[in-house]
């Protein structure tokens, strides 16, 4: 896993800075570039006697731009952008749900010793089922709550990998709650099936205004969750460990 992680920060470290321009048109980012280099699912042993397997969540990585830190810096003096937030949307046919956002700073608060002061080079999101979500003393149960026993049986990343443009432009109020990224993954509640697309969505910040300075821009690169089955977990008929 560390080996895994350490070839996503190399590689996003290789890629190349974000332009910035300031002209008569405006701020704007060209050339960004974000992917999703890594997906994977995470399993959980279940049943009282630990005879099956179902999925617990899936979690994957995004990168995040590349901006020479005195563009940032500019960026904070002249705009008060000091973040980027990140938006996760799900569709399933013809419905689409906000999950909820997340947002990274340029340059963190507190930086612990040994750890470098810039932006973060990619962020980690867990995406749960609702069984597991709900407190991790759910995640502990030999019985998953609310009848769960899903398994995911094909997902991928799909999408084309190629650049985007990002203006700074109109601020607009973010009214939703959204969470500092830390070093933990993020983690969100998918419900009773994770069946779907998961698109994500920048935006520069504000953390302080809690405004955007742009519409929200969605990633080329998804996440595809494909299909699921149901396992049997035979020791677990009709157990409720939720209202024990």
């Amino acid at each position: 896993m560390k080996a895994l992680f350490l070839t996503i920060l190399l590689s996003a470290s290789c890629s190349k800075n974000a332009t910035f321009t300031r002209d008569a048109m405006g701020l704007r980012l060209t050339n960004v570039q974000m992917d999703i280099p890594h997906l994977n699912e995470i399993q959980w042993t279940v049943g009282k006697n630990k005879e099956a397997k179902v999925s617990q969540s899936f979690v994957f990585v995004i990168t995040m731009p590349k901006v020479a830190e005195e563009d940032l810096a500019y960026l904070t003096e002249l705009k008060g952008v000091d973040s980027w937030i990140l938006r996760l949307i799900v569709q399933r046919g013809s419905v689409i749900q906000d999950l909820g956002s997340l947002y990274t700073r340029f340059k963190p608060r507190r930086v612990a010793r040994g750890q470098g002061g810039g932006a973060s080079s990619s962020v980690t999101v867990k995406v749960y089922y609702a069984a597991a979500y709900a407190s991790e003393r759910f995640r502990f149960f030999q019985c998953p709550a609310f009848n769960h026993r899903q398994k995911i049986t094909k997902m991928n990343i799909a999408g084309e990998l190629k650049t985007f443009e990002l203006p700074i432009e109109q601020v607009t109020h973010y009214r939703e709650k959204s969470h500092l990224v830390e070093l933990a993954p993020s983690s969100f509640n998918g419900g009773h099936t994770l069946v779907g697309e998961y698109f994500v969505e920048i935006a520069p910040y504000d953390s302080e205004k809690k405004v955007i300075h742009s519409a929200f821009k969605r990633l080329p690169r998804y996440v595809e969750i494909l299909s699921e089955e149901t396992i049997p977990i035979r020791s677990c008929a009709n157990v409720h460990e939720e209202f024990q």
